[in-house]
């Protein structure tokens, strides 16, 4: 893969992100709104004001791919994934008690798709090469690692973690040391076999 095509795939991937925290982060303000305004009135209002400017701030700096604001936003996204772990539970247990209707339920399993769904996208923001690449030395981190002769670098397709292999003597049974899962897909053992 060119560096153009990879530096735009991680463009791409930075600014989905950036949308995807963005959005999240208006859900779950409006739900803790919601929330909190039959119980404290307006002064839930107020009390979700404070953490707006440094959210913006925050977000603001993400898009602008600042040094200083990759580390914030991954505790944001974990913490958003705890905030909407927590309202789902929530929305379960008001569902299942009758307080609300099916409806509950429905925005419980939404809760945790989205959970799941940021979950991935937090594997994104803390993958070395993505890391690199926010920090706008992407392709110089190759040259660091040792890489021993016909070794690339590349990511596993299933749980993105950073490899070392030698495609040329890869075979169909190759797995990945962390997940587990095949490396090599047989379509793919099928077109090289047939370009020999």
């Amino acid at each position: 893969m060119s560096d153009e095509i990879q530096s735009s795939q991680l463009a791409l991937a930075h600014r989905q992100s950036g949308m995807m925290l963005s959005f999240t982060l208006f859900l779950i303000g409006y739900l803790i709104f919601v929330s909190l305004s039959t119980f404290l009135g307006i002064f839930s209002i107020m009390l979700l004001m404070v953490p707006i400017p440094f959210c913006y701030i925050v977000v603001r700096g993400y898009f602008r791919r600042e040094s200083w604001a990759l580390p914030w936003v991954t505790t944001i996204w974990m913490l958003s994934i705890g905030l909407c772990f927590l309202l789902m539970i929530i929305q379960f247990t008001a569902a299942s008690s009758g307080l609300t209707d099916t409806w509950g339920y429905l925005q419980g399993f939404l809760l945790l798709f989205l959970c799941w769904s940021m979950w991935q996208r937090l594997r994104l923001l803390r993958h070395p090469l993505f890391q690199a690449w926010y920090d706008g030395n992407s392709f110089a981190m190759e040259n660091n690692i040792a890489l021993r002769p016909n070794e690339i670098l590349a990511s596993c397709p299933n749980c993105q973690s950073l490899l070392a292999i030698q495609p040329l003597t890869m075979g169909s049974d190759e797995c990945c040391p962390k997940c587990n899962s095949r490396l090599v897909s047989d379509e793919s053992i099928a077109q090289y076999g047939e370009e020999e």
